[in-house]
């Protein structure tokens, strides 16, 4: 992996001409804005950000340039907005987070509240008992019964809210918190065994369209439709002795990872799961549960990348990285259609 874009040698080069077209712009040398300029121009050769990323930092390049104003003023706003693109992802998955976190506490305030009636009622059986006359050994014996209930259903508790803080729950997948620690697994043993792995990318085509038309409720349902597709598919690979993990990355975005699964396996995955989504048959409901329309049609972008023997750090994050260039990929050829990273 190239330097990192922070360190000193960033300012140092130039890259297709560009110190020519800053000094024929006149562009101080040893200036904040050429060192602007030469950092967010070789954004584009570094593993960590995205394709899309890359595009908008280059379009940023490409309207400094293009305005020739060099104010203070200006440069404050660029420098603001190259880092809101180069932020806003983990600004999502912050939010993605935070949304998981409110779900599961929603959640757990249910179960506490149905425990502590539990506990109660622990209470008045054991005055009850007590109270009952009945010999000292048959006494305790109900009392340590009532105890042992209680204590077996706390501990269910605690597994429905491990499970909780790992799920989605719209879909009922894997978040993206169970897809980053799944996926650092998969990895490390796919490094162990040596091993193939891929991880799919997957996007919903034109969502924002669909949500503006329908509805956030209906793309709810849509969103949730395309999970149980991603799942049954699932279910298949494993019926037969593969392993797959499922997830919803966040939005209108999925993604899988497929252990022992070389590209060739993966992409007929990926295209299964295409496949599989445009010939669904989406059924639109209202809030009550009747059907508004059905034979609604919904197509998916995916995207294929498989870890390269050549990486040797940050290895997720390429992974991550390399199938989110292979979906860009996809939606730029035409969307509905399956595309693979290529080395």
């Amino acid at each position: 992996m190239n330097q990192h874009p922070h360190g000193s040698g960033a300012s140092q080069h130039c890259f297709d001409g560009i110190c020519e077209t800053m000094n024929k712009l006149g562009v101080p040398r040893n200036s904040k804005w050429r060192a602007l300029i030469l950092f967010m121009r070789s954004i584009r050769d570094y593993d960590i950000y995205t394709p899309e990323q890359k595009r908008q930092v280059q379009e940023l390049v490409v309207e400094v340039l293009k305005d020739r104003d060099l104010s203070e003023e200006r440069f404050s706003e660029m420098s603001q907005r190259n880092e809101e693109i180069l932020s806003g992802p983990w600004r999502d998955k912050l939010k993605n987070a935070l949304d998981d976190l409110s779900h599961a506490i929603s959640e757990s305030r249910g179960i506490l509240r149905k425990r502590k009636g539990d506990i109660q009622q622990l209470e008045t059986t054991t005055v009850a008992t007590v109270q009952g006359g009945k010999d000292l050994e048959a006494m305790l014996s109900e009392i340590r019964q009532g105890f042992h209930d209680v204590i077996r259903l706390m501990e269910q508790d605690a597994e429905k809210l491990e499970q909780l803080s790992y799920t989605d729950s719209l879909t009922g997948l894997s978040n993206r918190r169970a897809f980053e620690d799944a996926l650092a697994k998969a990895v490390g043993q796919a490094r162990g065994s040596g091993r193939p792995m891929c991880v799919i990318m997957a996007d919903v085509d034109h969502f924002k369209i669909f949500n503006d038309r329908h509805g956030h409720l209906v793309g709810d349902q849509a969103l949730s439709a395309v999970g149980s597709v991603i799942r049954e598919c699932q279910r298949q690979v494993v019926e037969r002795g593969g392993q797959i993990f499922s997830a919803r990355y966040g939005g209108e975005e999925f993604t899988v990872i497929a252990q022992g699964m070389a590209l060739k396996q993966a992409m007929s995955l990926a295209e299964h799961i295409r496949m599989r989504v445009e010939n669904y048959d989406f059924v639109i409901r209202d809030v009550d549960g009747e059907i508004l329309e059905s034979g609604v049609k919904l197509t998916i972008s995916l995207g294929v990348a498989c870890l390269e023997d050549e990486w040797s750090d940050m290895l997720e994050q390429r992974l991550v990285n390399a199938a989110d260039e292979a979906l860009y990929q996809a939606k730029q050829g035409g969307r509905n259609r399956v595309a693979f990273h290529k080395r």
